[in-house]
Parts: C-alpha cells; sequence; structure tokens
C-alpha cells in the first residue's frame, strides 16, 4: 500500500524537476544559467522561425517580485517545457529586428521558493528591450506682437 502511494509523489517530483535546467536557490539565483536549445520551442512559426515577437514595453515592465500571473499576462507562457506552476526557472525566445536584420534573443527569469520572480538573463548578455529614445519636448514660444501706434503726420 504504501508504495502506491510514494510512487506518485516520486513520478510528480521527478515532473516538476525537468522544467529546470539551471540550479536555482531558494532565493531565485543562480551562478550558472543553464539555456534550453533555441530550435527547441514550443512555438513555432511557419518551420522555421522560433519564439515569439513580444511587445517591448510589456517585457520592460517585468521585475523582481512579480508573480508567475503577472508574468503570464505581460509576455504569456514559456516558450520551452518548463511548465507554468512546479517550476523555477521560464525560458523564452524573442524575435526581433536591429538595424533591418532579424535576430534572436534568450530571456530566463528564475523565481524564489515563494515563486516570485528574481533573478532575469538575456543570451547573448546585453540582448533584449533597449530603452526608448528620450521624447524630445520642443517648446514653441508665440509671441503677439503690439502693433506700433499709427504714427501722425503733419502737413
Amino acid at each position: 500500500m504504501k508504495l502506491s502511494i510514494i510512487l506518485p509523489v516520486i513520478a510528480a517530483l521527478t515532473l516538476a524537476a525537468c522544467g529546470n535546467l539551471s540550479k536555482v536557490s531558494k532565493e531565485g539565483t543562480t551562478d550558472n544559467p543553464v539555456w534550453p536549445n533555441p530550435t527547441k520551442t514550443t512555438f513555432r512559426h511557419d518551420g522555421t522561425q522560433h519564439g515569439t515577437w513580444p511587445n517591448w514595453d510589456n517585457v520592460r515592465q517585468i521585475e523582481a517580485g512579480m508573480n508567475k500571473d503577472q508574468i503570464y499576462g505581460l509576455i504569456g507562457r514559456p516558450h520551452f517545457q518548463e511548465g507554468l506552476y512546479g517550476v523555477r526557472e521560464w525560458d523564452y525566445l524573442f524575435n526581433y529586428r536591429e538595424n533591418g536584420e532579424h535576430k534572436t534573443c534568450q530571456y530566463k527569469i528564475l523565481f524564489d521558493k515563494d515563486k516570485n520572480a528574481q533573478s532575469f538573463f538575456w543570451l547573448p548578455e546585453g540582448c533584449g528591450p533597449k530603452k526608448p529614445a528620450p521624447e524630445v519636448v520642443r517648446e514653441v514660444i508665440i509671441r503677439e506682437v503690439a502693433p506700433a501706434p499709427a504714427a501722425r503726420i503733419r502737413q
């Protein structure tokens, strides 16, 4: 009878562990992020292009302390076979254009023991959303020039 309880527990723990590539601490950190093969995404378009084209404004909003539901609402489910709930690591593959050239970035989020996001990694390093250029505000001053008083002509 004990065996009938132990086997399902072992199977559940094994499946939950399959979604973690990196050794994630209880604080949601790692010294060695491990990246999935980018051709193994669950998102494929036309058989050749992997990943998604994200809304970079949404990606920029992600910060430490957010929970999985909040991140899911911003950028969707992870792009690899991590699972949504039992894992502490989500991986994404994002497409973008830079100077007319198609590029991809891998994005990794690590979660702490309470399932809140704590660590964020990009591959290649420095990839990801750039801060938007500051908006240039030009102030236009319109001055109304009062007409000169009419000159009197004396004859």
